[in-house]
């Protein structure tokens, strides 16, 4: 649908009085998706370029090609810390490789006539937030537990220690995602959760965070109680590893020194 959008729209760019009016509706406000786009081309012309499904994120345009790959590139690639983001991002994946129980990109970085472009393989599935309200109430159960059990893994994987800030709570800190609301990857056949995408602002933060950030950016997660669930899940987890003795040791929390009255 994305990609419908974006060629009617440059369609009707020819319309627009100006040479420059034009250029700068193009770049500005279509991000230059087509110069993007055939440069993937040239890079990639062994792929099958006819059918190319697009999405637009917060800060990113991804193209989606063979229903195999996914190409990611920054909307606007001016701001030197915005293209940070795709280094950290694959720096996260890479450490989180194999600690999930459920699928997370794979990335590959290039670079293309000035612009940094990132290749993952496609995880298989459909956004959760896209499939029906109901069939989300219905399977609120099971999404709640694979979520609570993703967050349990995640939370205390202990992954890049060094990015674990000097100030966070020994007993609440951990590796969070920190924006999974639109980023969880299901079957929409058996409503299994296949991935979760997007891992550019994860790092070490407070638990509750990924909790309310199941349902904080749309109403329809709202409506689930997918997040009770997955809390629930996440809390027997917890106490089933504390019961076993298994559990990740925090360290208390120090308590500051009561300040000496005259």
């Amino acid at each position: 649908m994305w990609k419908l959008f974006f060629d009617t729209c440059y369609l009707f760019s020819y319309l627009i009085i100006g040479r420059r009016n034009r250029r700068w509706f193009r770049e500005v406000k279509l991000f230059d998706y087509r110069r993007k786009l055939n440069l993937l081309r040239g890079a990639y012309p062994e792929l099958d370029w006819r059918h190319v499904y697009m999405r637009k994120g917060g800060c990113s345009l991804a193209f989606m090609v063979n229903n195999k790959y996914v190409f990611k590139v920054r909307k606007f690639n001016s701001d030197i810390e915005s293209i940070k983001r795709y280094h950290y991002e694959k720096l996260v994946t890479d450490a989180l490789a194999g600690v999930l129980p459920t699928r997370i990109p794979k990335m590959t970085l290039m670079e293309l006539d000035g612009l940094l472009f990132s290749k993952s393989e496609l995880i298989p599935g459909k956004m959760l937030i896209d499939l029906p309200l109901k069939k989300l109430i219905a399977n609120r159960e099971k999404l709640g537990r694979q979520l609570g059990g993703i967050i349990y893994k995640l939370f205390n994987s202990n992954i890049l220690p060094e990015l674990k800030p000097a100030n966070c709570d020994p007993v609440d800190c951990g590796f969070i995602h920190c924006d999974m609301c639109s980023n969880i990857v299901a079957n929409p056949d058996t409503m299994d959760i296949t991935g979760i995408i997007d891992w550019e602002f994860a790092h070490y933060g407070s638990l509750k965070i990924d909790f309310i950030g199941i349902f904080r950016v749309r109403r329809k997660m709202r409506k689930t109680d997918i997040a009770v669930e997955a809390m629930w899940e996440y809390y027997r987890l917890r106490d089933a590893a504390q019961k076993a003795g298994t559990a990740p040791k925090k360290a208390p929390i120090k308590k500051k020194p009561a300040k000496k009255t005259k």
